[in-house]
């Protein structure tokens, strides 16, 4: 059924009125070919006119504390994937917008870069206390970063579940062998694989 009717609103602001509050990643890094990483990285921070100075400041500390500032004046073709898409984590992060929409941005990474780069997220939601929508397919992944996870079916997408994960902050990754961790795993598991058969 599409809507004839209706907005979306965040913090009740709605349209155009929302331009510039979100920080958006899609799957792919899409980084500037033509600009280096360190430029890629400050392009939020141009767009909404912060000064030179204080913005090649912010994206420095970030891209130390990355492991990217080594890389800072190399182009995106000459990073790995992985790196190509920290680097687009990082400049939607410096964005710094109180809402982060985040689709499967560690989807393509191998897992050791994945799990740094989930423990990285953690820690600057901890530090910037954004509102993130992360979209995943994985539901280890979805139960370490997230506080609410909302189960959606196949197509047309709907609402099957909504489960609050029962692990304390600061978030560890020693957390997913709790119990409580593996059972909401395994149960989330069931009803995909469920919704999967239908």
């Amino acid at each position: 059924e599409t809507p004839d009717a209706g907005m979306i609103a965040i913090d009740g602001e709605a349209d155009s009125a929302r331009a510039g509050k979100t920080g958006y990643m899609p799957q792919q890094p899409l980084l500037l070919p033509w600009k280096t990483v360190e430029e890629n990285v400050v392009l939020g921070l141009d767009v909404r006119r912060v000064p030179r100075k204080k913005a090649l400041f912010e994206a420095h500390a970030l891209l130390k504390r990355f492991g990217l500032m080594d890389f800072a004046q190399y182009y995106p073709a000459a990073l790995s994937g992985g790196m190509r898409q920290r680097v687009a984590l990082l400049r939607t992060v410096l964005f710094n917008r109180s809402f982060l929409l985040l689709d499967e941005p560690f989807g393509a990474l191998d897992a050791l870069t994945r799990l740094s780069c989930q423990v990285w997220l953690l820690d600057v939601w901890q530090e910037f206390h954004s509102s993130v929508l992360f979209i995943t397919h994985d539901v280890r992944e979805a139960t370490l970063l997230s506080n609410r996870i909302y189960v959606l079916s196949a197509r047309p997408a709907r609402v099957l579940r909504v489960v609050d994960v029962p692990l304390p902050y600061p978030r560890q990754t020693e957390q997913l062998a709790s119990a409580h961790a593996v059972q909401l795993e395994q149960e989330l598991m069931a009803l995909l694989l469920k919704e999967q058969q239908l």
